[in-house]
């Protein structure tokens, strides 16, 4: 199905603050999009690159049937994980055959949307031979990226981003309303606000903020940082003070660009007002990438220097002067913080400067080292949901702590850690900690990535290799094997775990040995020999009860009761899947459970039990829903059907089957083979018995957003009546309600506070019915909304007649 049933459209982030002015440059990315499909954003750091293209991307999206997404591409240290960055940034699990650009080829071949890749200076080469591939394969694809350096193909239109509007030099500013006009001046303005609400434009300041935002260069960062200092200083001491820093930057640089030598002036002196320990805290929280809480912040910037007793409070000033911005989430109940990539580059730039990279870049790898081992030992636990949020969270920081066991230092170029195997074993031993948190979030290719990468780093084998590096092999070929199995690449796979079950065998390693027989056994699985993955399983069952992984048992009972069911013996594929949940209650864990659960559904299907593989097939549902697994999700949901068509509900059951379509659809998935006759013979018979009633039915699915099409089957609620106009184009529930409130006469503000969503989402949902409606005007939309009305009210009327009452 395209694009316009999938619930989710969008990652574009929110906006946090409001956006001010780009008028006219917002114009210009949208002509050039209309007629390009490649549109670069060119311009230096800090001059508002990635806002401008956020801000199109989010109008853009409800113009497209599949939406508009978001890549950012700055955490990504390694050219050859760019495409792979991309995959997790769209949501693709891995589970197709090929590598991370034949998958994203494959997802977005026959879909409608705009894709921005944010930050791709530094992977230049790669954004630009992806961008090719996917322009010359997706033809429904349009690609907005912002950089420093142009991708140079042929197809791009490079548009330069301009500093904002600002007054003329030498000109008097008028009238504090007169200077209003200048999006240079609006942006300072509303920023000061924010920091101080008393803050004001007055005829006494007016002169010095004109010339304040000039020295500026009109620099939206640069206006940003600046504005915040409103709460102690005024326009003018603001003025006084940067005069004398760009004097002395401007002589002492002059091969720098004029808007480089202002953005790094304004960086000198913010850093310059900056507590001592605050500025240790800026420089040392740059070797993150992506977010990070405190508790990650304490371990890798605290010492003698900056207590941690003292890291809260200089993490509130760092906040409030616009260093660090605090993330609207929470995760596992702690706040996160990031900094722009600007400032996270400056920061980096001063740690250099004091000789601190290595050793804050150091522990910054084994806190993230320590995370990835605590959470193996517990996600399989009461706390798996949070360590699933945390692990999903860090994924950019974990990433640079495998980098950094992957690749020579650059300043040691002697350095070369293929011939360090300590290096290599930790990564090794790093990477294979993840191996569920790669199956979990879908990052197969990612995962496998890392494991072939580190791999590389160690030196041939010998028969004298230490009983470590051999573990460390073993744990990586698994790693590797397992996850090129679970993409459809037996080819691949098979020889890997060959080679890891014969390292942990030598090394006599009973963990890794019973991941590389329940790898082996999934390679039976696929190709289609599932007799031959029973004893393969159930010599892996026996060593993981004697290994440390503690997900080791409840799979190999999960994998073995699949295999049963597919073998036609329910009585042991039902008392394996029934085992796997009693140690998952007793763990109070869910991830397994639900596995179990599901297999159990499909037995009770396939033993004429519809009603009971429903209930199954809905407490998967509720178990999965933290996780927000999509693909098990489907599965569950298409389950539901399947049930609900047997017993005559035939009307849900269309929907449902629309409602699977569209979310598989999204993550560019399909069902199981296995599962194919049943889900054929379920469509057939639906569309049987519904006649021209299915097609309607079923694009009604489509339109669901997905956490609706679960709530329906699970029992949540039942589906609403949609609206309809003339001609057959119908409403989902939200756009009706979203309608209702239109006619109502709210603003698109009003609706988001009824509704309980973000101001953007409504501004999607009124521009979405307009376009579905061949409607342009809100009024015109009230006019319909009555109409629907009086319609239904005539439709009620002969069943609702009030008789005239005898006198």
């Amino acid at each position: 199905m395209r694009g316009t049933s999938v619930e989710r459209r969008s990652n574009v982030p929110a906006e946090l603050s409001s956006f001010v002015g780009r008028r006219h440059e917002l114009a210009s990315v949208r002509a050039g999009l209309a007629s390009h499909r490649l549109v670069t954003l060119l311009g230096s750091g800090g001059i508002g690159k990635t806002r401008l293209a956020f801000r199109v991307a989010a109008d853009q999206e409800r113009g497209l049937a599949d939406g508009a997404w978001v890549a950012e591409l700055a955490p990504v240290q390694v050219p050859e994980l760019v495409a792979e960055a991309v995959v997790g940034a769209l949501g693709i699990r891995s589970t197709e055959r090929g590598s991370p650009t034949e998958r994203l080829v494959a997802h977005l071949r026959s879909r409608e949307l705009l894709l921005v890749l944010d930050n791709c200076e530094h992977v230049q080469e790669a954004a630009a031979a992806l961008v090719a591939e996917l322009l010359a394969r997706c033809p429904g694809v349009r690609i907005l990226v912002t950089s420093r350096h142009a991708l140079a193909l042929p197809e791009e239109l490079v548009l330069r981003v301009p500093p904002l509007p600002m007054p003329v030099p030498g000109r008097a500013a008028g009238s504090p309303e007169a200077l209003m006009h200048y999006d240079a001046v609006r942006l300072f303005v509303d920023r000061a606000t924010a920091s101080w609400p008393s803050f004001q434009v007055t005829e006494a300041n007016q002169d010095a903020l004109a010339e304040l935002v000039r020295r500026l260069d009109g620099m939206p960062l640069a206006i940003e940082l600046a504005s915040v200092r409103v709460r102690s200083l005024t326009v003018q001491q603001l003025l006084n003070r940067l005069g004398d820093r760009f004097a002395v930057l401007t002589r002492g640089n002059r091969a720098a660009l004029p808007r480089q030598q202002t953005l790094r002036a304004l960086l000198d002196w913010s850093h310059d007002l900056l507590e001592p320990r605050e500025r240790l805290a800026w420089a040392r929280a740059s070797v993150f990438r992506g977010g990070f809480d405190l508790a990650a912040l304490e371990a890798v910037a605290c010492d003698d220097d900056l207590p941690a007793a003292a890291l809260a409070e200089v993490v509130d000033g760092l906040v409030s002067k616009s260093i660090l911005v605090r993330e609207p989430a929470e995760v596992g109940g702690a706040s996160r913080f990031h900094m722009l990539e600007s400032l996270r580059e400056y920061g980096d730039a001063r740690l250099a400067e004091v000789g601190g990279v290595e050793v804050h870049a150091e522990r910054h790898r084994r806190w993230y080292a320590g995370m990835a081992a605590t959470a193996a030992a517990e996600l399989f636990g009461p706390a798996q949901v949070d360590w699933f949020a945390r692990l999903r969270a860090d994924h950019d920081n974990l990433a640079a702590a495998l980098g950094r066991l992957a690749r020579a230092p650059a300043a040691d170029p002697a350095h070369d850690p293929a011939h360090d195997p300590g290096a290599a074993v930790e990564g090794l031993r790093m990477a294979s900690t993840l191996q569920h948190h790669w199956v979990m979030v879908g990052r197969f290719g990612e995962g496998r990535a890392w494991a072939e990468r580190l791999l590389a780093r160690l030196p041939p084998s010998t028969d004298d290799e230490p009983p470590e590096s051999r573990v460390a092999r073993a744990a990586g070929e698994e790693v590797a094997g397992r996850l090129a199995v679970l993409q459809g690449e037996i080819d691949v796979g098979r020889p890997l775990l060959e080679q890891s079950l014969a390292a942990a065998t030598a090394a006599g390693d009973p963990t890794w040995r019973a991941h590389a027989l329940h790898g082996l056994a999934l390679a039976s699985a696929f190709w289609g020999e599932p007799a031959a993955a029973l004893p393969l399983l159930e010599e892996a069952l026996a060593l993981h009860g004697k290994g440390t992984d503690p997900f080791g048992v409840p799979l190999a009972l999960v994998q073995l009761a699949t295999v049963h069911a597919t073998l036609g013996d329910p009585d042991r594929a039902m008392a394996y899947a029934e085992e796997c949940i009693g140690l998952s209650e007793a763990a109070s864990e869910r991830w397994c459970a639900a596995m179990a659960r599901w297999v159990q559904a499909l037995v009770q299907w396939r033993l004429g039990r519809g009603a009971r593989a429903r209930t199954y097939a809905r407490e998967v549902l509720r178990l999965k829903e933290p996780f927000g697994d999509r693909m098990g999700m489907a599965m569950s949901v298409e389950v539901v059907a399947w049930a609900e068509s047997e017993a005559g509900r035939t009307v849900e059951a269309a929907r449902l089957l629309g409602a699977v379509q569209a979310a598989l659809d999204s993550i560019g998935a399909s069902l199981f083979g296995h599962l194919h006759d049943d889900h054929d013979r379920c469509l057939a018979r639906t569309r049987e018995a519904l006649g021209d009633a299915f097609d309607p039915a079923f694009e009604e699915g489509t339109l669901l957003r997905f956490d609706d099409a679960v709530a329906i089957a699970v029992g949540r609620r039942t589906p609403a009546p949609t609206a309809a106009s003339g001609d057959g184009v119908r409403l989902t529930r939200r756009e009706s309600e979203v309608a209702a409130l239109v006619a109502e006469g709210l603003t698109d503000r009003e609706i988001a506070e009824r509704l309980v969503m973000a101001r953007r989402t409504a501004e999607g949902h009124v521009g979405h019915i307009l376009g579905k409606l061949s409607l342009t005007s809100r009024t015109q939309l009230a006019a319909w909304v009555a109409d629907q009305q009086q319609d239904q009210r005539q439709e009620l009327r002969p069943e609702h007649r009030l008789e005239p009452r005898p006198d």
